[in-house]
This record gives structure tokens, C-alpha cells and sequence, in this order.
């Protein structure tokens, strides 16, 4: 009777650990707009703190986007909670509505905290009050992170 209940209790172990994994989600995570800047019209360096809601986020991947205007991005810098940062140049000059490729994150279980946008905006003040060329703005989105699911 002893040697049942073992074989018992071995076999429903066996069953459960095989129906036990560990999963990912496949669904792609959405991007968040992690911050948006609006470009002056000369090199400039910003630096702009997360805050809210994205503060407390895990990302693993970064694009930047110009939603107006011309900008020549020449690199970004991204600060982590960590005290480790990574720095990776950009597409280069972007216009309305391009969009440069994901950017895959070193340290995807620390938050972002400073994000560091070095870019120099094409145009001037005199096209501008023509109505030529506006001031850029610079989107930089995240991919969050995945939780890994037990089931």
C-alpha cells in the first residue's frame, strides 16, 4: 500500500512538472512614449528625466522618431538606475515622420532614468515665421520589457 501511494504521488509530480513551463508572452509588447522634445534651431544637448508611469517601467528596446521638421540626431545617451548608461548613435537625419530602427537595450532589468539627446535642428527662425521649415520634435519610444509567466 505504501509503494502505491509513492507511485501515486510520483506520478502526479510527473504530470505536473510537465505541464509546467516557463513562458513568454508572443504577443508583441506595445512602445510607450517614453518622452518628446521640441528641437531648437542649433545643436543642442537635452537632457530629460522619466517620470510617471514610464519611470517605473522595464524597456528592452528604443526607437526615436521625428514627428515634425528635419533633425540631425548624433547620438543618445541612456542613464540607468544602476549608475550604467549606453550610448549609441541614431540614424542620423531624420525627417517628418521617420522612424529609426529598434535599438536593443544592455541593461533591460534596470529602469531608465535620464535620457541624453544630442541633435542639431535644421532650419532657422526667419523660415520658421514663413511657415517653411518648423521646429522638430523628437519622440523617444520604449519597448517594455516582457514578465516571464509561470504556468
Amino acid at each position: 500500500m505504501n509503494i502505491l501511494l509513492r507511485c501515486c504521488g510520483v506520478i502526479v509530480l510527473l504530470f505536473s512538472l510537465n505541464s509546467c513551463g516557463i513562458l513568454t508572452a508572443n504577443k508583441s509588447s506595445p512602445w510607450v512614449r517614453l518622452t518628446t522634445q521640441t528641437a531648437n534651431f542649433h545643436a543642442d544637448n537635452d537632457n530629460v528625466t522619466l517620470d510617471g508611469l514610464s519611470a517605473k517601467k522595464f524597456y528592452n528596446h528604443l526607437r526615436v522618431t521625428c514627428a515634425r521638421g528635419t533633425v540631425n540626431i548624433k547620438k543618445i545617451k541612456i542613464n540607468y538606475e544602476n549608475g550604467e548608461f549606453q550610448q549609441f548613435r541614431t540614424a542620423g537625419l531624420m525627417t517628418k515622420d521617420s522612424i529609426s530602427p529598434p535599438q536593443l537595450l544592455d541593461y533591460v532589468d534596470s529602469k531608465i532614468t535620464v535620457i541624453e539627446i544630442n541633435y542639431h535642428s535644421l532650419g532657422n527662425k526667419k523660415l520658421l515665421t514663413a511657415g517653411i521649415t518648423p521646429k522638430a520634435i523628437i519622440e523617444v519610444w520604449g519597448k517594455e520589457q516582457q514578465p516571464i509567466v509561470f504556468s
